[in-house]
């Protein structure tokens, strides 16, 4: 459970803050100020966490310079199915990047190559 939480930072604060203040809200006699005050640096570390995702979206579309569009949204849905398949392979891997080719969005249907 604890591999889950590291690995959606963002989603984790955002838990955390939502209950925070439902007990700052709900259970009498707590201290609202300092529950609301960590929930405000609750809130700071989700943007911070969002920042860092949003890092690595970054470093993964530089992955496919050539790519544009869906052709490279598709690419890099592929190389992260075969990650998760795969879970040994590194991010830094030389594999070539496969090819998509006749992507047809009304029907759904492509091909790649490599």
């Amino acid at each position: 459970m604890l591999d889950k939480l590291k690995a959606t930072p963002a989603k984790t604060l955002g838990l955390v803050s939502a209950l925070l203040a439902l007990l700052a809200v709900y259970v009498p006699g707590l201290p609202q100020e300092a529950i609301l005050g960590v929930v405000a640096t609750a809130l700071l570390g989700g943007y911070q966490a969002q920042k860092i995702e949003n890092r690595k979206t970054e470093e993964a579309l530089e992955e496919t310079p050539d790519l544009e569009g869906f052709d490279r949204q598709l690419v890099l849905l592929l190389k992260e199915n075969a990650a998760l398949r795969n879970p040994s392979t590194s991010s830094g891997s030389t594999q070539e990047t496969p090819k998509v080719a006749d992507v047809d969005l009304d029907t759904g249907t492509f091909q790649v190559t490599r």
